[in-house]
Protein backbone atom coordinates (compact mmCIF):
# COMPACT_ATOMS: atom_id res chain seq x y z
CA UNK A 1 0.00 0.00 0.00
CA UNK A 2 1.27 3.45 -0.98
CA UNK A 3 1.78 6.06 1.50
CA UNK A 4 0.32 9.55 0.24
CA UNK A 5 2.26 12.50 1.80
CA UNK A 6 -0.28 15.28 2.92
CA UNK A 7 -0.08 18.65 1.49
CA UNK A 8 0.23 21.54 3.42
CA UNK A 9 -2.67 24.78 3.04
CA UNK A 10 -1.97 27.15 0.90
CA UNK A 11 -3.86 30.04 2.10
CA UNK A 12 -3.49 32.01 -1.05
CA UNK A 13 -3.29 31.51 -5.06
CA UNK A 14 0.08 32.11 -6.68
CA UNK A 15 0.31 35.48 -9.08
CA UNK A 16 -0.43 33.50 -12.02
CA UNK A 17 -3.88 32.08 -10.68
CA UNK A 18 -4.76 35.66 -9.72
CA UNK A 19 -3.55 36.67 -13.48
CA UNK A 20 -5.82 34.43 -14.89
CA UNK A 21 -8.67 34.84 -12.91
CA UNK A 22 -8.60 38.43 -13.09
CA UNK A 23 -8.39 38.13 -16.95
CA UNK A 24 -11.25 35.63 -17.13
CA UNK A 25 -13.14 38.19 -15.07
CA UNK A 26 -12.52 40.67 -17.50
CA UNK A 27 -13.38 38.62 -20.43
CA UNK A 28 -16.64 38.04 -18.08
CA UNK A 29 -17.61 41.20 -17.19
CA UNK A 30 -16.80 42.28 -21.21
CA UNK A 31 -19.59 39.89 -22.46
CA UNK A 32 -22.14 40.49 -19.63
CA UNK A 33 -26.07 41.87 -20.39
CA UNK A 34 -26.23 45.22 -20.52
CA UNK A 35 -29.18 45.38 -17.98
CA UNK A 36 -27.32 43.23 -15.82
CA UNK A 37 -25.04 45.60 -15.36
CA UNK A 38 -26.90 48.02 -14.81
CA UNK A 39 -28.18 46.35 -12.28
CA UNK A 40 -25.29 44.74 -10.81
CA UNK A 41 -23.77 48.75 -10.63
CA UNK A 42 -26.96 49.80 -9.03
CA UNK A 43 -26.02 47.26 -6.18
CA UNK A 44 -22.64 48.37 -6.16
CA UNK A 45 -23.64 52.17 -5.34
CA UNK A 46 -26.42 50.59 -2.86
CA UNK A 47 -23.03 48.69 -0.77
CA UNK A 48 -20.56 51.79 -1.20
CA UNK A 49 -23.66 54.05 0.10
CA UNK A 50 -24.31 51.62 2.99
CA UNK A 51 -20.57 51.80 3.43
CA UNK A 52 -19.99 55.32 3.40
CA UNK A 53 -23.30 56.22 5.68
CA UNK A 54 -21.44 53.93 8.53
CA UNK A 55 -18.28 56.50 7.88
CA UNK A 56 -20.46 59.47 8.19
CA UNK A 57 -22.08 57.70 11.60
CA UNK A 58 -18.14 57.00 12.82
CA UNK A 59 -17.45 60.66 11.80
CA UNK A 60 -19.98 62.13 13.73
CA UNK A 61 -19.53 59.49 16.60
CA UNK A 62 -15.85 60.99 17.39
CA UNK A 63 -14.40 57.84 16.52
CA UNK A 64 -11.98 59.30 13.63
CA UNK A 65 -10.69 58.45 9.84
CA UNK A 66 -9.23 54.89 11.04
CA UNK A 67 -12.55 53.50 12.47
CA UNK A 68 -14.79 55.25 9.73
CA UNK A 69 -12.57 54.18 6.91
CA UNK A 70 -12.54 50.34 8.47
CA UNK A 71 -16.60 50.32 8.37
CA UNK A 72 -16.51 52.18 5.32
CA UNK A 73 -14.59 49.24 3.66
CA UNK A 74 -17.87 46.96 4.27
CA UNK A 75 -19.09 48.19 1.41
CA UNK A 76 -16.03 47.35 -0.76
CA UNK A 77 -16.39 43.69 0.83
CA UNK A 78 -19.52 43.29 -0.06
CA UNK A 79 -18.87 44.45 -3.97
CA UNK A 80 -16.32 41.50 -3.77
CA UNK A 81 -17.99 38.90 -2.34
CA UNK A 82 -21.54 38.85 -2.74
CA UNK A 83 -21.14 40.72 -5.77
CA UNK A 84 -21.59 43.74 -7.59
CA UNK A 85 -20.05 45.93 -10.60
CA UNK A 86 -18.10 48.61 -9.10
CA UNK A 87 -16.63 51.44 -11.37
CA UNK A 88 -13.87 51.82 -9.87
CA UNK A 89 -12.56 48.19 -9.09
CA UNK A 90 -13.75 47.54 -13.43
CA UNK A 91 -10.37 49.69 -14.46
CA UNK A 92 -9.24 46.17 -14.04
CA UNK A 93 -10.65 45.76 -17.44
CA UNK A 94 -8.35 47.90 -18.86
CA UNK A 95 -5.14 45.32 -19.17
CA UNK A 96 -7.66 42.85 -20.87
CA UNK A 97 -8.39 45.19 -23.44
CA UNK A 98 -4.90 46.45 -24.13
CA UNK A 99 -3.80 43.03 -24.58
CA UNK A 100 -6.54 41.94 -27.04
CA UNK A 101 -8.92 40.00 -24.81
CA UNK A 102 -11.68 42.27 -25.95
CA UNK A 103 -12.33 45.52 -28.32
CA UNK A 104 -11.60 48.85 -26.28
CA UNK A 105 -15.57 48.97 -26.95
CA UNK A 106 -16.72 46.42 -24.51
CA UNK A 107 -14.30 48.27 -22.07
CA UNK A 108 -16.11 51.67 -22.86
CA UNK A 109 -19.46 50.05 -22.71
CA UNK A 110 -18.79 47.97 -19.11
CA UNK A 111 -17.57 51.49 -17.97
CA UNK A 112 -20.11 53.56 -19.21
CA UNK A 113 -22.88 51.18 -18.03
CA UNK A 114 -21.24 51.21 -14.50
CA UNK A 115 -20.35 54.43 -14.11
CA UNK A 116 -24.34 55.30 -14.65
CA UNK A 117 -25.43 52.22 -12.63
CA UNK A 118 -23.37 53.19 -9.86
CA UNK A 119 -24.55 57.10 -9.69
CA UNK A 120 -28.02 56.12 -9.52
CA UNK A 121 -27.70 53.42 -6.68
CA UNK A 122 -25.43 55.84 -4.72
CA UNK A 123 -27.86 58.98 -5.57
CA UNK A 124 -31.06 57.02 -4.91
CA UNK A 125 -29.46 55.60 -1.56
CA UNK A 126 -28.64 59.06 -0.36
CA UNK A 127 -31.99 60.37 -1.04
CA UNK A 128 -33.48 57.39 0.75
CA UNK A 129 -31.32 57.72 3.96
CA UNK A 130 -32.31 61.82 4.17
CA UNK A 131 -36.17 60.64 3.59
CA UNK A 132 -35.86 58.31 6.38
CA UNK A 133 -35.63 60.80 9.15
CA UNK A 134 -32.01 59.64 10.23
CA UNK A 135 -30.05 62.95 9.30
CA UNK A 136 -33.14 65.07 11.39
CA UNK A 137 -34.97 67.71 9.08
CA UNK A 138 -33.61 70.67 6.66
CA UNK A 139 -33.81 73.29 9.25
CA UNK A 140 -33.36 70.79 12.32
CA UNK A 141 -31.14 68.81 11.50
CA UNK A 142 -29.77 66.40 13.75
CA UNK A 143 -25.77 65.89 14.75
CA UNK A 144 -25.39 62.88 11.72
CA UNK A 145 -27.02 65.54 9.20
CA UNK A 146 -24.95 68.28 10.67
CA UNK A 147 -21.72 65.65 10.08
CA UNK A 148 -23.47 64.83 6.41
CA UNK A 149 -23.65 68.68 5.43
CA UNK A 150 -20.07 69.24 6.84
CA UNK A 151 -18.51 65.98 4.44
CA UNK A 152 -20.58 67.55 1.45
CA UNK A 153 -19.76 71.28 1.98
CA UNK A 154 -15.51 70.08 2.51
CA UNK A 155 -15.18 67.34 -0.96
CA UNK A 156 -17.16 70.57 -3.22
CA UNK A 157 -14.76 72.92 -1.60
CA UNK A 158 -11.68 70.59 -2.95
CA UNK A 159 -9.58 72.47 -5.88
CA UNK A 160 -9.54 70.41 -9.29
CA UNK A 161 -5.98 69.15 -9.04
CA UNK A 162 -6.11 68.23 -5.67
CA UNK A 163 -9.27 66.08 -6.51
CA UNK A 164 -7.53 64.63 -9.27
CA UNK A 165 -4.63 63.54 -7.08
CA UNK A 166 -6.42 62.56 -4.28
CA UNK A 167 -8.39 60.26 -6.71
CA UNK A 168 -5.31 58.39 -8.07
CA UNK A 169 -4.31 57.59 -4.89
CA UNK A 170 -7.63 56.16 -3.73
CA UNK A 171 -7.93 53.97 -6.87
CA UNK A 172 -4.09 52.61 -6.34
CA UNK A 173 -5.31 51.16 -2.57
CA UNK A 174 -8.74 50.52 -4.27
CA UNK A 175 -7.06 48.11 -7.19
CA UNK A 176 -4.75 46.74 -4.38
CA UNK A 177 -7.68 45.71 -2.58
CA UNK A 178 -9.03 43.76 -5.45
CA UNK A 179 -6.21 42.02 -6.25
CA UNK A 180 -5.51 41.26 -2.04
CA UNK A 181 -8.98 39.59 -2.26
CA UNK A 182 -8.24 37.66 -5.21
CA UNK A 183 -5.40 36.12 -3.90
CA UNK A 184 -6.94 35.11 -0.94
CA UNK A 185 -8.57 31.57 -0.92
CA UNK A 186 -11.39 32.41 2.41
CA UNK A 187 -14.20 34.40 2.98
CA UNK A 188 -12.68 35.90 6.04
CA UNK A 189 -9.20 36.58 4.70
CA UNK A 190 -11.06 38.20 1.49
CA UNK A 191 -12.79 40.67 4.31
CA UNK A 192 -9.63 41.75 6.00
CA UNK A 193 -8.12 42.22 2.38
CA UNK A 194 -10.95 44.29 1.07
CA UNK A 195 -10.77 46.67 4.81
CA UNK A 196 -7.05 47.66 5.25
CA UNK A 197 -6.70 49.03 2.07
CA UNK A 198 -10.04 50.83 2.31
CA UNK A 199 -9.26 51.88 6.18
CA UNK A 200 -5.85 53.16 4.46
CA UNK A 201 -7.58 55.46 1.83
CA UNK A 202 -10.07 56.87 3.99
CA UNK A 203 -7.62 57.71 6.60
CA UNK A 204 -5.34 59.54 4.26
CA UNK A 205 -8.02 61.72 3.02
CA UNK A 206 -8.39 60.21 -0.51
CA UNK A 207 -11.31 60.65 -3.06
CA UNK A 208 -13.53 58.01 -4.68
CA UNK A 209 -15.98 58.84 -6.93
CA UNK A 210 -19.11 56.34 -6.25
CA UNK A 211 -18.42 57.16 -2.22
CA UNK A 212 -18.81 60.67 -3.17
CA UNK A 213 -21.75 59.89 -5.50
CA UNK A 214 -23.53 59.35 -1.88
CA UNK A 215 -21.91 61.68 0.09
CA UNK A 216 -21.95 64.81 -1.26
CA UNK A 217 -25.38 64.57 -2.54
CA UNK A 218 -26.52 63.18 0.87
CA UNK A 219 -25.28 66.98 2.37
CA UNK A 220 -27.11 68.82 -0.27
CA UNK A 221 -30.57 66.79 0.93
CA UNK A 222 -29.49 67.39 4.45
CA UNK A 223 -29.60 71.36 3.58
CA UNK A 224 -32.41 71.27 1.40
CA UNK A 225 -30.63 72.19 -1.89
CA UNK A 226 -33.18 70.88 -4.58
CA UNK A 227 -32.28 68.48 -7.25
CA UNK A 228 -31.62 71.17 -9.90
CA UNK A 229 -29.67 73.07 -8.20
CA UNK A 230 -27.11 69.71 -7.55
CA UNK A 231 -25.37 70.04 -10.90
CA UNK A 232 -22.00 71.51 -8.98
CA UNK A 233 -22.17 67.54 -7.87
CA UNK A 234 -20.84 66.72 -11.56
CA UNK A 235 -17.65 69.31 -11.26
CA UNK A 236 -16.83 67.44 -8.36
CA UNK A 237 -16.92 64.04 -9.80
CA UNK A 238 -14.92 64.75 -12.91
CA UNK A 239 -11.37 65.01 -11.42
CA UNK A 240 -11.78 62.58 -9.06
CA UNK A 241 -13.07 59.93 -11.19
CA UNK A 242 -10.55 60.88 -13.86
CA UNK A 243 -7.94 60.70 -11.41
CA UNK A 244 -9.48 56.74 -10.04
CA UNK A 245 -9.43 55.85 -13.49
CA UNK A 246 -5.37 56.93 -14.10
CA UNK A 247 -4.69 55.35 -10.59
CA UNK A 248 -6.04 51.96 -11.07
CA UNK A 249 -4.67 51.89 -14.61
CA UNK A 250 -0.82 53.24 -13.36
CA UNK A 251 -1.09 50.60 -10.17
CA UNK A 252 -1.64 47.74 -12.72
CA UNK A 253 0.20 48.47 -15.91
CA UNK A 254 3.40 49.09 -13.34
CA UNK A 255 3.31 45.88 -11.95
CA UNK A 256 6.29 43.73 -13.26
CA UNK A 257 4.10 40.09 -13.91
CA UNK A 258 1.66 42.86 -15.79
CA UNK A 259 4.60 44.45 -17.81
CA UNK A 260 5.99 41.07 -18.77
CA UNK A 261 2.08 39.60 -19.95
CA UNK A 262 1.53 42.75 -21.81
CA UNK A 263 4.88 42.50 -23.23
CA UNK A 264 4.30 38.33 -24.09
CA UNK A 265 0.72 39.11 -25.65
CA UNK A 266 1.73 42.14 -27.79
CA UNK A 267 4.65 40.03 -29.61
CA UNK A 268 2.29 37.39 -30.22
CA UNK A 269 -0.22 38.83 -31.64
CA UNK A 270 2.67 40.81 -33.72
CA UNK A 271 3.65 37.37 -34.93
CA UNK A 272 0.35 36.00 -35.66
CA UNK A 273 -0.54 38.82 -37.69
CA UNK A 274 2.81 38.69 -40.00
Amino acid sequence: MTQTTPTSYEPKLSPNEVSRTISALGVKKANTKAYQLFLLAVLAGLYISIGGHLAVVAFEQGMGRIIAGAVFGIGLTLVVIAGAELFTGNVTMFIGAVTGLYPFTRLLRNWGLVYVGNFVGSYLCALLIFKSGLLGEVGSLNSVGKMAVSISDAKMSIAFSHAFLRGVFCNILVILAIILAFFAKDIISKIVCCILPIMAFVTAGFEHCVANMYLVPLGFFAKGMPIADQTGLIGHLIPVTLGNIVGGIVIMVIHPNRIRQIALLWSRRKASSQ
